[in-house]
């Protein structure tokens, strides 16, 4: 699904949303109730939140949610970062953390190393302003894939270095090229489209008009967009065979011989695959994904033990 109110609707703003919805170890000991309190602003259907919503669940740690208007956004009027998601976590004292991986990075410092505070977890992790190959001035995050423990710790959660050096891999690769796949294959034809934006309109935070303008002009908009996303990112002309060649190599780095990457229990890389992939659940994509790949053990996996520890509010 799409990486990224008055009546007065404002053109611009609906088009920016358009646009901008195109991005072993088992769970460690849980934190004493109400120690740390998160707050997920977010877009449903973004494959960014989604794979941090994934995160939570898993680790059973409860959040309440926060849907952003996508064209307005006042929600999140109070930060100077206007993309999503954004976790506001309190542990002592509130904090604002920005960035999907960032977040899962640090909230997962955080619950392995006790001695550290999120704070300091967080110092860990610096904005740095880049330029992208469009000359658009954009925030990267460093280290944002490296989970900032002590040797000892390190030792624990990864018993050999092969086993982060690959769960680093794939948790970029999600990053990097499969969100990518997801826009050109759920606006692959105008159909299609058209069904992904009624459910983006249906699942997110939008006003009766403002629905209706972004059902429709979003549709149309994406399906063009999408063309110049399949360009970009060299796909091929059936986007579908990008697609299944994408999650049967993950399959295939997965193993027959492992329920997971990481083993018995999923690690941050199965999270991640599984959290983009599961924005797509509902359209024609999923369901052709499902029936011309071996994803499905795998992910039927990931919906049980993500699912059965859910704390959304």
């Amino acid at each position: 699904m799409p990486q990224r109110g008055e009546v007065n609707i404002n053109i611009r703003k609906i088009m920016r949303l358009i646009v901008g919805f195109v991005t072993g170890e088992a769970p460690y000991s849980k934190l004493p109730e109400g120690s740390l309190q998160l707050t997920l602003y977010q877009y449903k259907t973004c494959p960014f939140c989604s794979k941090v919503r994934a995160f939570l669940d898993y680790h059973g740690l409860p959040y309440e949610i926060v849907e952003v208007n996508p064209i307005m956004r006042k929600e999140i009027k109070f930060s100077s970062y206007r993309k999503v998601p954004i976790l506001l976590a309190n542990a002592g004292s509130p904090l604002q953390l920005n960035d999907s991986s960032v977040i899962i990075s640090a909230i997962k410092t955080y619950l392995i190393s006790k001695r550290k505070s999120l704070e300091e977890i967080v110092s860990f992790y610096p904005p740095m302003k880049t330029v992208t190959e469009r000359g658009k001035e954009t925030l990267e995050y460093g280290n944002k894939y490296w989970l900032m423990l002590d040797e000892t710790e390190t030792k624990r959660v990864y018993p050999v270095k092969e086993v982060r050096v690959e769960e680093m891999k794939w948790r970029k690769w999600a990053d990097d090229w499969l969100v990518h796949l997801i826009s050109p294959n759920v606006y692959r034809t105008p159909r299609e489209a058209l069904a992904s934006f009624d459910y983006i309109v249906r699942e997110g935070k939008f006003g009766t008009v403002e629905g209706f303008f972004a059902k429709y002009m979003g549709a149309v908009a994406m399906f063009f967009i999408s063309k110049r996303l399949k360009k970009r990112h060299h796909l091929q002309d059936n986007v579908r065979e990008d697609l299944y060649e994408a999650v049967n190599e993950w399959v295939k780095a997965v193993g027959k011989h492992r329920l997971f990457m990481g083993g018995s229990q999923p690690n941050l890389a199965d999270l991640a695959v599984y959290g983009v992939l599961r924005v797509m659940e509902g359209l024609e994509a999923f369901d052709d994904m499902m029936v011309n790949t071996k994803i499905q053990p795998w992910y039927q996996r990931m919906e049980e033990v993500v699912q059965k520890t859910e704390f959304a509010i």
